[in-house]
């Protein structure tokens, strides 16, 4: 008997009682092993050895949430290339589209300047190059040559308006003070283009536009019906007098210095725009790219974080260990 006592005492104070492992679907306190384990032997066991003991800061958390939200790199991104891949610590990447963000606003910064400064020269070029009235004086000949008399009054208005009139090719304002285009238009518009064998084509496509617009300098350079009025040719024509062909040849043939110089220059700034243009569409296409990258990279991220998250919540274990 006294054997059976000492036996059952031994088992009373040496017993341990542990709880098996259960997923952390739970809410509440995990209560560590170790951290029992951890307290020294000759301190009573009070509640604070039962305390919560987590793997996660609650700074680390909250900022785990914030992260979450897809949303601010998708919008920073899409304002400030590269800003929401900063946000997702992707500095590689942020890198790249800001980069591109910066290499690109430059260079339409430098494309359209320069193309500015080609349309001033151009438009310079062609006030000291081409004259209204020579165009005009060209045009009456032109239909008394072919015998283009169909609208006659038209025709004697105009020749008698630029008769007396010469062409000023330092100071081309005062050429606009003293022609009414109003004239120059009525008889364009009943113009055939006369070609070298004789043949007529469709009436002039186009009618002398005001000065100092788009189209005028656009128009004088890029269609043979107003080379005329260049320098060059009108001189050529005086020369020429009655041996002059007033018909087109309709071929770079016909065409003189001044008119290909300025044809050339009108290419230059126009090409100038166009590169600028095709910037501002990659500028557009960075910002979608750089806010699509860093939305998916943050929703990806999140995923990750989750199933993460998941598997080392479930290894969470709730042990207990007592003491008599």
């Amino acid at each position: 008997m006294r054997s059976l006592v000492l036996v059952f005492l031994f088992f009373i104070t040496g017993i341990q009682v542990s709880a098996q492992p259960l997923n952390n679907a739970l809410t509440g306190t995990i209560i560590k092993e170790e951290a029992i384990m951890d307290a020294p032997a000759n301190r009573p066991l009070s509640i604070s050895d039962f305390r919560y003991q987590s793997d996660f800061s609650s700074d680390q958390y909250a900022g785990e949430q914030t992260q979450k939200n897809a949303a601010i790199p998708f919008f920073a991104s899409a304002v400030v290339p590269g800003t929401g891949q900063a946000i997702n610590d992707n500095w590689g990447r942020a890198a790249a589209y800001f980069g591109v963000e910066v290499a690109s606003i430059v260079y339409y910064l430098n494309r359209n300047s320069t193309a500015r400064s080609n349309e001033d020269a151009y438009e310079t070029y062609a006030n000291q190059n081409w004259s209204p009235i020579a165009y005009a004086q060209w045009l009456v000949d032109y239909s008394r040559a072919n015998d283009l008399n169909a609208n006659l009054a038209a025709l004697d208005n105009l020749e008698n308006h630029v008769a007396g009139l010469s062409p000023n090719y330092e100071d081309v304002t005062q050429e606009w003070t003293q022609l009414d285009i109003n004239l120059v238009r009525s008889v364009e518009v009943r113009t055939p283009f006369i070609f070298t064998s004789g043949l007529e084509k469709s009436e002039f496509s186009h009618v002398l536009q005001d000065y100092n617009s788009q189209q005028y300098y656009e128009l004088m350079s890029k269609y043979y019906q107003f080379q005329p009025g260049w320098q060059d040719f009108h001189e050529m024509r005086l020369a020429q007098g009655a041996d002059h062909i007033y018909r087109y040849s309709w071929d770079a043939d016909m065409l003189t210095d001044n008119f290909r110089e300025g044809r050339d220059r009108a290419e230059e700034f126009n090409n100038n725009y166009r590169q600028a243009g095709n910037i501002l569409k990659l500028l557009l296409v960075n910002h979608v790219v750089s806010a699509f990258d860093a939305l998916f990279t943050r929703k990806l991220r999140n995923s990750r974080i989750e199933t993460n998250t998941n598997l080392l919540m479930s290894e969470k274990a709730f042990s207990v260990t007592w003491h008599f």
